[in-house]
């Protein structure tokens, strides 16, 4: 679903252009993408390497291993905040299910039970793995649930958020659900490994607030001299009209003193 995937994995609007067409071993395009890839198009794999099938929790235990020698098992990151108190029977059901082998989400598990405690594994790997490869590391419920057909997702997978609150966290920020991978975010709420795509969204964004609020300072100015213009204008207005005012008082008391003395001249009674 390429919509989709464009906003959940930040994909650059011309990646069906640029990026498909030159690996026609890798992908194939199956229907008509429409032209905001908005229409009814899937992007498909046209081979598998299992060298790439490998998801963060895997990558991890390999780094670790570099590191000491011994490749731990891998295994989910448990974090929960401070002053989280799990009861007795949470905690023991935690650890339990935290032995069970770990389910790659990349493995084929047509056969898993759905009620089975490996199925639970094995969604958690899946909704570990989609969080990991977005860029924040945190997404949306409903554009998870957009994908239920292609992860083989129930349609309850939310309430696994809240079963596992140690791995999860979920928001209703802005009136939206989304849920956030935990071990992604440090105690201050910020990412511990930045992708350099939100250093770039950071900097776009920081350029377009400066532009804005220079245009916002640009028409305050402009309002404020169109107005000294317009109050210079009415006050030059009103002065030409009291001189004008003036004019005709002072012409008027002349033609009465010019008919007085002309009525004294003619010697008649001035009425």
């Amino acid at each position: 679903k390429i919509a989709a995937a464009k906003r959940v994995f930040g994909l650059p609007d011309d990646f069906l252009v640029s990026l498909v067409p030159r690996h026609p071993d890798l992908f194939r395009l199956v229907g008509v993408p429409g032209p905001d890839a908005s229409g009814d198009a899937f992007l498909e794999l046209t081979s598998w390497d299992d060298r790439l099938a490998k998801s963060a929790i895997e990558l991890r235990a390999d780094r670790e291993a570099d590191v000491v020698g011994i490749r731990p098992r891998p295994n989910f990151t448990v974090k929960l905040p401070k002053g989280f108190y799990l009861k007795k029977e949470m905690r023991e059901w935690v650890r339990d299910w935290l032995e069970l082998p770990y389910v790659s989400p990349y493995a084929d598990t047509f056969g898993l039970h759905p009620a089975s405690p490996e199925a639970e594994k094995r969604l958690i790997g899946v909704l570990h793995e989609v969080l990991s490869l977005s860029v924040e590391r945190r997404m949306a419920v409903p554009i998870i649930g957009k994908f239920c057909d292609e992860f083989r997702l129930s349609n309850a997978f939310s309430n696994a958020f809240t079963r596992h609150p140690g791995i999860f966290y979920v928001s209703l920020k802005g009136g939206i659900k989304t849920v956030i991978l935990r071990e992604a975010y440090d105690e201050n709420g910020e990412l511990v490994d930045r992708d350099p795509m939100i250093e770039l969204k950071e900097r776009f964004v920081a350029i377009m607030d400066e532009g804005h609020k220079k245009y916002l300072e640009e028409l305050r100015r402009r309002n404020e001299m169109l107005q000294k213009e317009r109050a210079n204008a009415i006050h030059r207005g009103a002065k030409v009209d009291t001189n004008i005012e003036e004019g005709d008082m002072e012409g008027s008391e002349e033609d009465e003193v010019y008919d007085y003395a002309q009525v004294e001249s003619e010697g008649r009674e001035p009425l």
